[in-house]
Parts: C-alpha cells; structure tokens; sequence
C-alpha cells in the first residue's frame, strides 16, 4: 500500500553484564512497565481523617515481559540452552568487596526505539515448558520476566507512546511484529493491531503474502503503522 512505511525489524534482547546474552526469538506482543510512589497517611487522635499524604519517594520503574521461545519447526529442537542462559543470569557470580555476598549480575535490557537500552536486575523470572520432544526435550517455552531499573529510563524514546492512537489513521505505536499461532487469520490479527479487521491488506502487503489463508504458524509478520 503506497505511503505505508515498514518499520525495520529490532529484536528484544536480554544482557548480562558478564557477558552473556538472549535474543528474543519472537518478540513479545505486550509489556508492563509500571511504577511505584509511597504515600503515609498518620492518623491524628480526635480527627475523623487524617491530614493530607506525605510523599515518601518513588520505587525504581519496573518492567514485566514474556519471551516466548519455540524450536517446534526443528526435528532436533531445543530450548533448553536459551532457557539455561537466563537462568544463569539469576546466579550471584559477581564477587562482592569485604564482607558483603556474592550477588547476581545487573542486566540490559532493550527493544529497538520502543524500549531504550536501560540498566537492571532481574528479580524475577520463571520458565514454563510448553512442548517436548517424544525424549522429554523441551521445544518450546514461555520466560516470564521481571526486571528493576537501576538507573532512571524513558520507554519508548524515538518509539511513539503508549497511547493507542485513532485506528482508521495510525496502528499502535510500537507494535513491530506478531507471531503467528494456530488460528490466527490476517483479519485478526488486523483486528488486534488496528481495532479494524479490514485493515488485513495492510499486513498482507507489508509481508508479501499472496495467500491471505495461508498463514503458516511460527511465522513472524511485520506490523506496519498506518498513515492517513
């Protein structure tokens, strides 16, 4: 479709600051990222509500995210070392000076335009196992991550903004690909981009597909913004 600028595609990638890295092998369809300010309220003897709140400071910005990883495709596929390698980032492998404990490494996190490269630690993550191979070996995966800031960010810098803008002029604003499930058609998928179904040709043409109904699972497709 003429005017309909493509979005290059950018990768999420998880890094360690020893080192080790994780690509995502789809990107993820949502993230959260949320923040935290304490407030007190005391309560006075005699009053029937206390006195205004008192700002306490702010919590470091918290980002949430599901990886997927699937190797389903591959006679041989595999998981396992993905998984492994963002496992180890939740080791303490950084020696610590005096008497304090060993503790994990802090982390990179970073989405192309829509997630700045921002330092963290990653305080949480859990890896559920989806799929396996008929000797028990893991083909497929979803890493539940959830990462602290250490250092002040500001998502989607260059990216746009979070807010979904008018579906008939513009898709969401940092949406770059969707992959592909098992009932999946271009129309919903058109759907959940852009609030309108037929709006399919803009993601079928985007992707050089000839064939809106046959669209192959595991396929990533480019989610372009759309333009008046």
């Amino acid at each position: 479709m003429a005017g309909t600028p493509v979005t290059s595609f950018k990768k999420a990638y998880i890094e360690s600051a020893l080192g080790d890295k994780v690509e995502a092998w789809f990107n993820p369809k949502e993230f959260t990222l949320s923040r935290t300010n304490k407030w007190t309220m005391k309560a006075v003897s005699g009053q029937g509500h206390p006195p205004g709140p008192q700002f306490g400071g702010a919590e470091p910005q918290k980002v949430s995210i599901d990886l997927l990883f699937d190797d389903s495709d591959s006679p041989n596929g595999d998981v396992t070392k993905v998984c492994s390698t963002l496992l180890g980032m939740m080791d303490a492998k950084v020696k610590a000076s005096g008497k304090n404990a060993d503790r994990p490494p802090t982390v990179t996190f970073g989405w192309g335009a829509l997630l700045v490269p921002f330092k963290a630690v990653m305080d949480s993550l859990s890896i559920q196992y989806l799929m396996f191979r008929p000797d028990g070996t893991p083909i497929r995966a979803v890493a539940k991550v959830s990462l602290t800031s250490v250092e002040k960010f500001t998502a989607q810098q260059g990216g746009g903004s979070l807010k979904r803008q008018n579906p008939t002029t513009t898709g969401i604003a940092g949406l770059r690909s969707h992959y592909v499930r098992d009932g999946d058609s271009l129309p919903s998928i058109a759907y959940a981009a852009y609030g309108d179904a037929t709006k399919w040709r803009v993601i079928a043409e985007a992707n050089g597909i000839d064939d809106p109904t046959a669209l192959r699972r595991g396929t990533i497709l480019s989610i372009p913004n759309l333009t008046e």
